[in-house]
């Protein structure tokens, strides 16, 4: 595995989280089919967080090519902690149309992956860049435990949106 193999994830993952964030933005004008694109693309974010995992695992970058992982992981939370919170501010409208339990589901999915990349961002951190990834990834848990935290008794949906949209 290669430095640019694990880029290109991680730009996958940016690229795949702006087209998420652009469904949300929608609003209340958001479709039931928006709702399973937007499943859809968390699936194929997921898999690709996967992909980047099992990349990132069997390597080991250089103090500045970590640098330049912990910069690209920052825009990643950056978009992370935006789109949950239009998840959270649509809310109402997810329920209105019955998907509040596909949104908790998937918000679900996305953490546990995210979680294990943090967790592997951690273990490749140089000491040095230490502090700024632990800061980074309590961002990460506060934002999925405030998105988890406001879905927690949605239901609907939960068996709607299997599978990818690699539409991008």
């Amino acid at each position: 595995m290669t430095y640019s193999s694990i880029t290109k994830n991680l730009g996958d993952i940016e690229r795949k989280l702006t087209k998420s964030i652009k469904i949300l933005e929608k609003q209340e004008k958001m479709s039931v089919g928006d709702t399973i694109k937007l499943a859809r693309k968390t699936n194929s974010i997921v898999s690709t967080i996967n992909k980047g995992i099992k990349d990132y695992e069997n390597y080991t970058p250089s103090e500045d090519e970590a640098k330049k992982i912990f910069d690209q992981m920052t825009k990643v939370v950056d978009q992370t902690e935006k789109q949950l919170t239009l998840l959270v501010s649509n809310k109402a409208h997810f329920e209105k149309l019955h998907v509040g339990g596909l949104v908790k589901k998937n918000m679900g999915k996305s953490d546990e992956a995210s979680a294990r990349l943090a967790e592997v961002m951690l273990t490749k951190a140089p000491a040095s860049l230490k502090p700024q990834a632990e800061e980074l990834n309590k961002r990460r848990v506060d934002g999925f435990a405030k998105g988890k935290a406001a879905f927690a008794s949605a239901t609907g949906g939960e068996d709607q949106a299997e599978g990818e949209d690699d539409s991008d």
